[in-house]
């Protein structure tokens, strides 16, 4: 679904480059300037240019945010709350057993700057994802003489990623239909037959795509095709 944004956004054609590195530069920047209103900024602003602009669907877009932030929130959770056995200046505080589990200011500080500043960087990464198809993106990491080695992983790793999530929810769907997640212990068996699956289907794949590379005389080096779009570089 990404992919297919990528393609039919409003800005698929733009110029990647510069997509590129307005989205790396605003990603950077968060990192750098430590002020949070800043980082609300470039949130409104990326997020903005999202919606705005490329015109990706708000319910789309917000189903990826939350679930990005699903991974976020648990990090800020972690550096909230502090524990120690003596006293001392909290916000808000529990006493558990000869433990004190509590908020102090700077806990409130640092958990609010690391929230801000991964929700900025994943507003920034989510424009990036939904305006630029990967192979425009691969073709920008080209032109700044990326080495073939890492591009190769990368573009391996984003075919893979999107191939192996459609076979997984075919057999989770099928798994569902046979009842396979009516309890724990079954569920449990369920997943762990799925990785094993998962795990021989890599194997597969690889060994097809090694012998599909041999016959079409790979010399390692994959040929990136790069579109500059409507405007020229």
């Amino acid at each position: 679904m990404i992919d297919r944004f990528a393609h039919t956004n409003k800005l698929s054609n733009a110029n990647p480059t510069v997509k590129v590195v307005v989205s790396l530069v605003m990603l950077l920047s968060v990192f750098f300037i430590n002020q949070p209103l800043y980082m609300a900024g470039v949130f409104g602003v990326m997020v903005g240019c999202t919606l705005l602009w490329a015109k990706i669907p708000v319910r789309i877009y917000l189903h990826t945010l939350i679930f990005d932030s699903l991974f976020v929130i648990p990090g800020a959770l972690a550096l909230l709350f502090t524990i120690s056995k003596g006293g001392g200046d909290y916000l808000w505080a529990v006493n558990f057993f000869q433990f004190t589990i509590g908020i102090t200011t700077t806990n409130l500080v640092l958990a609010s700057l690391v929230f801000c500043r991964a929700m900025a960087g994943v507003s920034c990464m989510l424009f990036l994802i939904y305006t630029t198809p990967v192979m425009q993106i691969a073709g920008v990491m080209k032109k700044a003489h990326i080495s073939n080695t890492f591009l190769e992983i990368f573009i391996l790793t984003y075919r893979f990623i999107f191939d192996y999530w459609d076979k997984i929810k075919l057999m989770a769907t099928a798994q569902e239909l046979r009842f396979g997640y009516r309890n724990v212990r079954v569920a449990l068996q369920s997943i762990a037959m799925m990785l094993s699956n998962l795990f021989l289907m890599a194997i597969q794949s690889y060994e097809e795509m090694t012998k599909t590379l041999e016959l079409k005389q790979y010399q390692g080096d994959f040929h990136v095709s790069y579109r500059k779009g409507l405007k020229n570089d």
